[in-house]
């Protein structure tokens, strides 16, 4: 009787057993299905915005964009020095000549500055003002604003300048949404470039050139300075000519001199030949008038306070200062005359190599490009989510 007894017992378990097994696989189907439903639904969820993103982006590129032409030139900045006289490409590459002033270009075309030489007339604001345009490429408008700077911001996305290093060519385009616009425009900004140069130009000529300027502005005042005093000078002394008048008095003092020494030799002569003549008394007297006269001229000349040799002091140190000032005067005017042939030499201009070009068809939007850039990135952005959701929903 106790067998049958454990059998009655085990057969209720083995059936609560069975029951669980089924409420679990039905929770597993349950949630397999519901997971297999999420994820079409996320499936056509991405779908959707990967069609709505292509359709959108079709739309735009092949419908609403308004077409945009494209004007190209390009130039060189040169210098007339020795050394660059020949234009080429490797001449060019080896010096690197320009290359600062080139790129002061390039972003001067990129300024505010250039936007008002380009719209002194409105050019540019009728431009994006006419009708017909596409939201993205009117202005004012919603999308790119209505103020100056906006304006400005705008006009970025229209010209574009690059400088390229290794052959020292500036290229510049200019789009617009017709062929004369993106010409005329193309042409004042090349002319404006232009214009810039030359102010470079007066700008390096003017701080090369001021400070030998003022050297010689100084050496000048001070040599007239000079002169100045050395007039007053001899108008107060009544002398016309210093070292001409102390060489008169001079050769005057010899001429006394050499007189003298004759009378003398003729006085002693006369003593010893005739002691009692009457012409003793004669060259005595005149022996003492030429000595008294050849004292008064030395005492003219040097020795007394109102000598010649003590009145021409003043006038011969303004003399030595006057040819210390000629002296810097002449330095200075050779070193402004070095600093104008190098401000001369390094005078720059622009070396047109290509000239605006009218075009005949627009180049811009690029469509297919677009659309291919476009659907690359969507497909690499949705696959990124879907797969972020598989690793969410697989863990889940």
């Amino acid at each position: 009787m106790q067998p049958a007894s454990r059998s009655v017992t085990t057969e209720p378990t083995d059936a609560a057993a069975r029951n669980r097994q089924l409420v679990l696989l039905e929770a597993l189907r349950d949630s397999d299905e519901a997971a297999d439903l999420t994820a079409r639904r996320r499936d056509h969820i991405l779908l959707g915005v990967f069609l709505a993103i292509m359709i959108g982006t079709m739309l735009y590129n092949f419908v609403i964009a308004t077409p945009r032409f494209s004007s190209e030139f390009s130039y060189v900045v040169r210098s007339i020095d020795s050394s660059r006289e020949r234009f080429s490409i490797l001449n060019m590459a080896a010096t690197g000549g320009g290359t600062d002033n080139s790129e002061a270009i390039v972003s001067f075309v990129g300024s505010r500055d250039m936007l008002a030489l380009l719209d002194h007339d409105g050019l540019v604001t009728r431009m994006f003002g006419a009708s017909g345009l596409d939201p993205f490429s009117a202005f004012p408008s919603l999308v790119s604003g209505n103020s100056k700077e906006d304006l400005y911001r705008h006009l970025q996305h229209y010209i574009h300048a690059k400088f390229d290093p290794s052959t020292n060519i500036t290229h510049v385009e200019v789009e617009a949404f017709s062929p004369d616009q993106a010409q005329a425009i193309a042409f004042r900004v090349m002319q404006a470039s232009e214009r810039m140069v030359n102010a470079l130009n007066d700008r390096a000529r003017a701080n090369i050139i001021e400070s030998a300027q003022q050297e010689v502005d100084t050496a000048t005042r001070s040599l007239e300075t000079t002169l100045d005093k050395l007039n007053r000078t001899r108008n107060d002394l009544r002398v016309l000519e210093p070292k001409l008048e102390a060489t008169a008095a001079i050769k005057n003092s010899s001429g006394v001199a050499s007189e003298l020494a004759r009378s003398n030799v003729e006085l002693a002569q006369m003593l010893r030949v005739a002691p009692n003549s009457p012409a003793i008394g004669q060259l005595r007297a005149r022996r003492t008038a030429l000595e008294a006269e050849l004292s008064r001229q030395v005492a003219a000349t040097a020795g007394a306070p109102n000598s010649l040799a003590s009145r021409i002091r003043p006038y011969e140190e303004l003399n030595a200062q006057r040819d210390i000032a000629e002296k810097r005067l002449l330095a200075a005017s050779m070193v402004l005359a070095g600093a104008r042939a190098n401000a001369n030499r390094a005078q720059l201009y622009v070396e047109r190599i290509s000239q605006p070009n009218r075009p005949d068809e627009p180049r811009y939007p690029r469509a297919w490009i677009n659309l291919l850039i476009v659907m690359a990135l969507t497909i690499a952005v949705l696959w990124i989510v879907r797969s972020l959701s598989e690793l969410f929903l697989a863990h889940d």
